[in-house]
């Protein structure tokens, strides 16, 4: 396994090797901040989602005084110790779950970024190991990029289907329901869809449910599946991981609770999310998208759809 340790001040930077160290999961709140690319990482955030050979920035911010940290990785791909606090990673070209661990010495705290790092996807193809992916349009619409081919997918494997991707959630969740029992399944992950649904969590902790997670009742589904269920939205928000639909269910019965108390499970109980939703982004513009509630049928209670598409729709 390779380290790379930085402490304060930048002058005192140094490369360790620690074999006591491991890649285990995060045990304590972290008391530095991290910046993955430039941008602040959502403290709630455990996953980035990366293309082989591509590089990332990982940056520690708000470090307490003192605080000597380890970036440690599996010993896979290439790291790079750019300054203090601050380092450059290079995905290695082979698909998979690469862990990394930033690690502060003098509080015993960590940070565990799981680095999933696509298999490479165009649009001659229409499968990835047997699963069926179908065929995506060949430009965004209107142009925008969040609706274009994706260039890569995530391997979904049995040994990785539980791992999180952010605090209360794990990759699994957001499979496409096709092919139950075959292996390996892929799909397509938005980090903003996860901060979106982690601050909903917050908001419903806030309100007096304990949760363990957000039942996702659909998140990505492939173009093929999208179109063998009936759908014609070749533009789907399901179809680039930006988009949940989504329920809660603390009692695990597999339908929404009874949110507003009134005695009944019904559309009221999706409303009452939907507006917990609008309070969040309320509070978080750049998370808006689409939404709307949906009623109980024969299959399924009420439910909310969400997405991250960037602009206020509803239907």
């Amino acid at each position: 396994m390779f380290f790379a340790a930085l402490c304060a001040p930048p002058a005192q930077a140094r490369l360790v090797l620690d074999e006591s160290l491991d890649l285990g999961e995060q045990r304590s709140e972290a008391q530095f901040a991290l910046a993955i690319d430039g941008e602040p990482k959502p403290p709630s955030l455990r996953s980035a989602f990366v293309m082989p050979g591509e590089r990332i920035d990982i940056a520690a911010r708000d470090l307490p005084p003192g605080a000597e940290l380890v970036l440690q990785t599996s010993g896979a791909g290439v790291l790079e110790t750019v300054a203090a606090a601050h380092w450059r990673w290079q995905a290695p070209d082979e698909p998979g779950l690469y862990p990394l661990v930033i690690y502060n010495r003098d509080n015993m705290s960590r940070q565990r970024l799981n680095v999933f790092v696509k298999k490479p996807f165009n649009a001659r193809q229409s499968a990835l190991d047997g699963y069926r992916i179908g065929h995506y349009e060949p430009h965004g619409l209107r142009g925008r990029a969040s609706s274009a081919p994706p260039a890569g997918l995530v391997q979904v494997t049995r040994a990785n289907q539980d791992v999180a991707v952010s605090e209360h959630f794990t990759l699994g969740q957001f499979l496409c329901h096709q092919q139950p029992d075959h292996w390996p399944k892929y799909v397509l992950l938005r980090p903003r869809l996860l901060e979106k649904l982690e601050l909903l969590h917050a908001a419903l902790a806030d309100a007096g449910f304990d949760l363990d997670t957000i039942t996702v009742m659909s998140g990505y589904r492939t173009p093929w599946y999208n179109a063998d269920i009936g759908n014609t939205t070749v533009y789907s928000q399901h179809l680039f991981g930006s988009a949940a639909d989504i329920f809660v269910d603390a009692n695990g019965d597999g339908r929404m609770d009874d949110l507003n108390e009134d005695g009944a499970v019904d559309t009221a109980d999706a409303r009452w999310l939907a507006d917990l939703v609008e309070a969040v982004v309320a509070e978080k513009p750049s998370l808006a998208g689409g939404m709307s509630v949906y009623p109980a049928n024969s299959r399924h209670g009420p439910f909310v759809h969400i997405d991250v598409r960037g602009v206020r729709v509803r239907w």
